[in-house]
């Protein structure tokens, strides 16, 4: 069996790729009442690509990582009518549930990582570091409500982008028990800041006055601990090509927005967000 080292890691952690990306979406808005309004769910695909570098520079391992990935598909959202008409259908209305359809959801994400390894061994490495990145929820619910569609046909379609930055500190834990293999463990914890929700379209008319193609224009939303835990493998195949594959979890939540629109009715709710992230995909080492 061939000997792992130190030099598989480095190598792990200085190529370019391009990775399949695909995350399983997890929200829950919850009312100010403290129960279920909505619910988006479901599988959405995409791509990535990502740059990582660990070099001697001003300090011995240090290391810089950038990743980009857009992905676009549909979720199931669950929720209710009343939450676009409120106190205009009955309390019937309310209840979760009585709305079930598909929508469509594109989400960009980006970050980027600044750190420095640290040798435990001759095959592990710790590398604690500070992450910042960027998240984009564009968001589309076509509305299947009757008297939304009976007034404005062919325009029910409410368009909703969610954005949040965040911080977070954490640490790689990287082994390689053979030559050329280097898994990775990663857990890190912040807090969201700048998150936001801009609305337009035709359910926003009833609960804004502005117009159809108007909304309650940026809503500023509740900041909240930020997490991820995640964990991968690495394996160089041949020469500097790698392939690689990971799983990783996040979890944040959007805070209630201030009371808005006439008589100050509308409000944005609190949010849950959780999203389970798989990555598989080639990369080069230099």
């Amino acid at each position: 069996m061939n000997k792992a080292n130190l030099a598989d890691i480095v190598a792990s952690n200085s190529q370019i790729g391009a990775q399949f990306v695909t995350t399983d979406v997890d929200y829950t808005e919850i009312s100010k009442e403290g129960v279920i309004a909505d619910t988006e769910r479901g599988y959405v695909p995409g791509f990535g690509i990502a740059l990582s570098v660990m070099k001697n520079l001003i300090v011995e391992n240090a290391y810089f990582a950038f990743q980009f990935s857009q992905l676009h598909g549909e979720t199931n959202y669950i929720g209710s009518s009343n939450q676009f008409l409120p106190g205009i259908l009955g309390p019937t209305a309310d209840a979760y549930g009585s709305v079930r359809q598909k929508n469509s959801a594109k989400f960009v994400d980006f970050y980027g990582r600044f750190g420095k390894g640290f040798e435990l061994g001759n095959s592990l490495m710790a590398t604690p570091f500070v992450e910042i990145g960027h998240h984009n929820w564009k968001r589309h619910i076509d509305s299947e409500i009757p008297i939304i569609a009976a007034f404005f046909p062919g325009n029910t379609t409410s368009k909703e982008s969610y954005n949040n930055y965040y911080y977070a500190f954490g640490s790689m834990l990287q082994y390689s028990p053979i030559k050329n293999l280097v898994f990775t463990t990663t857990a890190m914890v912040g807090s969201t800041f700048s998150s936001t929700m801009a609305s337009s379209g035709t359910p926003a008319l009833f609960v804004t006055g502005i117009g159809q193609d108007g909304g309650p224009g940026t809503l500023h939303l509740g900041d909240s601990v930020f997490y991820k835990v995640g964990m991968g493998f690495d394996y160089s195949f041949y020469q500097s090509c790698h392939i690689n594959a990971s799983a990783e979890y996040i979890g944040f939540d959007y805070g209630r927005s201030e009371m808005t629109g006439p008589n100050k009715t509308y409000y944005e709710p609190d949010s849950e967000t959780n999203y389970l992230t798989v990555k598989a995909g080639f990369g080069y080492s230099f």
